[in-house]
């Protein structure tokens, strides 16, 4: 998953809440003090009671949990853009300190893990991968073939989006398994099945004629 992506799911997730205001993705508002532009990856806008609030959402997509300077470095650019609220958005969590900060500035904390963000912003996300553990597989490859005898093989897979690594699923002998990038396998109907930086490919296994 990039960074931009988890930006996005944060702005998706409270796009879903109904009554939160209007919206703005990756905005860039004047800094109070200096007029120079200022990035802000969400920015809610709501009235209430008359008046207009500003609530500032910063999405942080670290690989280790956030801590003090983090919250410090949210805090002063929801200061200089005039926000009236702060939300910190975090992929791995907070330090101890960092919660502490938090409640003594009155900022909001939320943690969004990497897959609740895929699930958001992915359509036919299938799971995080057991390879990478970095992205999602997504089942987005299927085919159909019809046998000389009638009978119709129906196939689905995926691949994940960082890795390649595949998850094919056969329907025929009910088999389910993951293919790393370059390699194959052989399910249990003898069918093989081959991952590739251009797709899931098969090889159908068709018995010989008994005579």
């Amino acid at each position: 998953m990039k960074w931009q992506e988890y930006q996005e799911a944060a702005a998706v997730l409270y796009e879903q809440l109904d009554g939160f205001g209007t919206i703005h993705r990756n905005v860039y508002l004047p800094d109070l003090v200096t007029g120079q532009r200022r990035q802000v990856d969400v920015m809610i806008e709501m009235t209430e009671r008359g008046h207009s609030l500003r609530m500032l959402i910063d999405a942080k997509f670290h690989s280790t949990p956030l801590d003090v300077k983090d919250i410090e470095e949210v805090a002063a650019l929801s200061q200089a853009v005039g926000a009236h609220k702060t939300i910190i958005v975090a992929a791995n969590g907070f330090t101890s300190p960092a919660e502490a900060k938090a409640r003594f500035i009155q900022c909001d904390l939320m943690t969004l893990s990497i897959e609740e963000a895929l699930d958001l912003i992915v359509p036919d996300k299938w799971k995080m991968c057991p390879v990478c553990n970095t992205d999602c597989i997504v089942l987005d490859q299927d085919g159909m073939t019809q046998f000389d005898n009638g009978l119709i093989f129906w196939w689905l897979a995926g691949q994940c989006r960082g890795c390649k690594c595949a998850r094919v699923n056969c329907q025929d002998c009910g088999q389910k398994m993951y293919i790393e990038i370059g390699k194959s396998l052989v399910c249990g109907c003898g069918h093989e099945w081959h991952c590739t930086d251009e797709g899931v490919g098969i090889e159908l296994f068709k018995e010989e004629p008994q005579w």
